[in-house]
């Protein structure tokens, strides 16, 4: 029903004898993700720079690998998709983690408020148990799926593609 027709049934049900209420379900409210979008940004920083740093060390602790690779003639790009294959596993067991270990607490609280709602109604029948578990799938594709690539690109970016030349030991 409209907000006039709703109205009108609220004021005829005002003048009967029963006690009677009147409720419209409009369905669920559309609300701005703004918030989710920070979050998720935010996360993709964080996960961006650890990967980052990640892959440093374990660079440098493949550069004789990479050394072997040009020595045995490898095309220079090689060892740039070294580095950005790298930077994107690093990236998204990251995001694989992160999102386990933020999801997890967070089913189990809203399982311990169902549990607390439905022992509200045993007292109180006419209360809801319904306690919905709901995960913005969207956002969480985003950064299982971009996170990993945007790191990849960018650490493949910043690699140089020519080895320098190694320093003699003295």
């Amino acid at each position: 029903p409209t907000r006039d027709e709703q109205r009108r049934a609220e004021a005829e049900l005002a003048h009967g004898d029963a006690a009677t209420d009147l409720y419209v379900e409009r369905g669920y409210p559309e609300t701005s993700n703004a918030g989710l979008l920070l979050l998720a940004v935010f996360a993709g920083i964080v996960t961006i720079g650890a990967a980052a740093i990640a892959t440093g060390l374990a660079k440098a602790d493949a550069e004789a690998d990479l050394t072997t690779l040009g020595a045995v003639g490898a095309a220079p790009r090689v060892r740039r998709l070294y580095t950005g294959f790298q930077c994107a596993v690093v990236a998204g067991m990251g995001v694989l983690l992160g999102t386990v270990t933020g999801v997890l607490p967070a089913v189990a609280l809203r399982l311990a408020e169902g549990r607390h709602a439905l022992a509200h109604m045993r007292e109180s029948p006419m209360s809801s148990a319904y306690t919905p578990v709901e995960l913005p799938w969207p956002t969480l594709a985003a950064l299982a799926v971009g996170v990993p690539v945007l790191a990849g690109l960018l650490a493949a970016l910043c690699t140089r593609s020519r080895l320098l030349a190694p320093r003699r030991a003295t």
